[in-house]
């Protein structure tokens, strides 16, 4: 739905709008491939494969937003990620993530492409000041989240049942 989002936001928009997708390589990715071929997207949609952790940040960062339009999701780290990066996390109105990142991201509806693409033409048209302002915004949010914090209390839960 987010490849059919993309098609649809290009065809009505002057500017072209891609659609970076990274991940290792699979069975998943060549479904995938297909996928963007048979709709007609291989001009918006890019596969990159593998990314470092020091160039996702810098991919997070030069990005107009993160979309995240998935179904079903245990945390959602790679949201907390690209906030610390510095964009815009446009992601799936899952539980899961309206718990994690409260008022800090751009819900949409994963079932509908049409409300993926208006959560994508929010972050295109955003102006810069409004941008800047959410992305602080979130930034100052995810202090709250930390491998240090989460280690003590893991360590805690371990000590309490020993």
């Amino acid at each position: 739905r987010a490849i059919e989002a993309t098609v649809q936001l290009n065809k009505k928009l002057d500017a072209k709008v891609y659609f970076v997708i990274g991940g290792s390589r699979g069975v998943f990715t060549k479904r995938l491939s297909l996928l963007i071929k048979e709709l007609g997207a291989s001009e918006y949609v890019k596969q990159i494969g593998f990314v470092s952790d020091v160039d996702l940040a810098g991919l997070n960062k030069s990005s107009l937003g993160f979309l995240y339009p998935s179904l079903t999701e245990g945390f959602g780290l790679q949201g907390l990620e690209a906030m610390s990066a510095g964009t815009l996390v446009l992601c799936s109105n899952i539980p899961v993530f309206k718990e994690i990142y409260s008022d800090f991201a751009t819900y949409f509806n994963p079932l509908d492409f049409s409300s993926i693409a208006a959560s994508m033409r929010f972050a295109i048209e955003l102006d810069e000041e409004k941008r800047n302002k959410l992305i602080k915004a979130s930034q100052r949010f995810i202090r709250k989240y930390s491998w240090q914090k989460m280690a003590k209390e893991t360590l805690g839960v371990y000590n309490s049942v020993i």
